[in-house]
């Protein structure tokens, strides 16, 4: 908040007029320590190639979200009011707060990196408008950490082998797809699963290939599917008051870094995901991660059953959480592509 007044009292183009103006710090809060993002791209981008390509005039400092004591549900309300300047942030845990935003990585739609990607290029305006408009906040960068597989204690060959297994979640999409295929879905934090999983009191969770590595699954499951459940898209956002009272130039040099990282990390996301699933599986090519003994479970999404499932529950749940006004939105922005049309949900 000490920031945003600041900036705001500054008022719009001082800073520019000011040239002996002291760097302007700025408080980020970035993705989850386990996953990777976190250490590899976000904090050297924001400590290190932040001041160099601002020439110092932005002096970032960011920690990881879970070291903070912020909830994933806060992080849009505490940047629109300013007191987080900038997150990164897990769209599909933002949907509590506005199930719009949670479209583009709604399971079923993506069943892979390619069309992930052009689901991206689909939906990315559309997102900074909701972003804008509705919270003044500024989109930045869309980041894929990874995709979402499941983890099982028990043998699996696929969806259709989850019937009544009780199984971690992390988003209310994921909870859908699983109460389709009649499994029962679980609500929790991540850092509960292992000793959940050991507990018996869950049976399999979803999370991502490597992360779930990171944290211990393949201590304690036996089985990973390669199927991608979703990818965890995460969105890098401003509050939009501070944006707009940033100097021109550093306006332009974090946009062009910001985009620059983006395709990092979608890069780097691709290899990771392999990386996981060679270090659950043992392989002698794990990197990331710890050497486990588990089966890949070689699943990808068969088209009818994934067009059946978007088009009778996930669309239809999406729109009962969002409303009228998101059937036209998808009516406009997918159904071309999809061959998919929306109607209002009761």
């Amino acid at each position: 908040m000490t920031l945003l007044l600041g900036l705001l009292a500054a008022g719009p183009g001082r800073a520019e007029e000011a040239p002996g103006r002291p760097p302007i710090p700025l408080r980020v809060v970035g993705f989850y320590a386990h996953a990777g993002l976190f250490a590899e791209f976000e904090e050297p981008f924001w400590a290190r190639e932040v001041p160099r390509i601002t020439d110092g005039r932005l002096l970032p400092s960011i920690a990881p979200l879970e070291t903070t004591g912020i909830r994933e549900s806060e992080l849009l309300s505490l940047i629109r009011l300013g007191v987080l300047p900038v997150a990164t942030v897990p769209l599909a845990l933002a949907a509590g707060d506005d199930p719009e935003l949670s479209i583009v990585d709604l399971p079923g739609l993506n069943p892979d990196m390619a069309t992930l990607r052009r689901s991206l290029d689909q939906w990315r305006d559309h997102l900074a408008s909701v972003l804008e408009e509705r919270y003044d906040i500024r989109l930045l960068a869309l980041l894929i950490p990874t995709t979402q597989v499941v983890f099982c204690r028990e043998p699996f060959t696929g969806l259709g082998d989850l019937a009544g297994r009780r199984i971690r979640v992390g988003a209310i999409g994921q909870a859908d797809l699983l109460e389709a295929v009649h499994a029962v879905p679980r609500m929790m934090p991540l850092s509960e699963v292992v000793t959940a999983l050991r507990a018996r009191s869950l049976d399999c969770a979803i999370t991502g290939s490597l992360p779930g590595n990171r944290i211990g699954l393949a201590a304690v499951t036996s089985h990973v599917s390669r199927l991608p459940v979703n990818w965890f898209v995460s969105a890098v956002v401003m509050n939009g008051a501070v944006w707009r009272n940033l100097p021109e130039p550093v306006r332009a040099a974090l946009a062009t870094g910001l985009a620059r990282m983006e395709q990092a990390v979608l890069a780097a996301a691709e290899v990771s995901i392999e990386d996981g699933f060679a270090c659950n599986a043992g392989r002698p090519r794990c990197s990331g991660g710890s050497r486990g003994q588990m089966v890949v479970v070689d699943e990808a999404w068969a088209e009818p059953q994934r067009r059946r499932l978007l088009e009778t529950v996930l669309l239809p749940q999406w729109l009962r959480r969002c409303g009228a006004d998101c059937a036209a939105v998808w009516n406009r922005i997918a159904a071309p592509a999809q061959g998919i049309w929306a109607r209002p949900v009761p």
